[in-house]
């Protein structure tokens, strides 16, 4: 599994606002990535923000926006390659510009993850 996390400002609030705009930089994405895209939802808020989601083949590419502050949180997490999640991020942020604050990487084989049986509550 191959995460990519990312947080970027100084971003117009008129495009962090926009619904349509977070679903071409979500599609964007999941072309950098070579993703198979099986939906793509996007939700505006009232007053202002926007999340918006592609559910892909391959895990998920997730975005969500706070027009107010000029920011944006990305998040990329594939079961394909590190270059695929990695190319998808780039796409969105640069749909997007601004500046950015954090990104981090993490790569990690799906046996090291945890299973918790459904209904079992998670181990502390």
């Amino acid at each position: 599994m191959h995460v990519e996390l990312a947080v970027s400002t100084d971003i117009a609030a008129s495009r962090l606002d926009d619904a349509e705009h977070a679903r071409a930089a979500l599609e964007a994405g999941c072309a950098a990535g070579s993703f198979t895209v099986l939906e793509v939802v996007v939700r505006k808020f009232d007053p202002h923000g926007v999340t918006a989601t592609a559910i892909v083949g391959e895990s998920h590419l997730t975005l969500h926006t706070w027009p107010e502050h000029g920011s944006l949180f990305v998040d990329v997490a594939s079961c394909s390659t590190r270059e695929a999640a990695r190319a998808g991020m780039d796409a969105i942020l640069g749909a997007y510009g601004g500046r950015l604050l954090q990104r981090r990487a993490d790569s990690m084989p799906l046996s090291s993850v945890p299973l918790v049986p459904t209904g079992a509550p998670p181990k502390e």
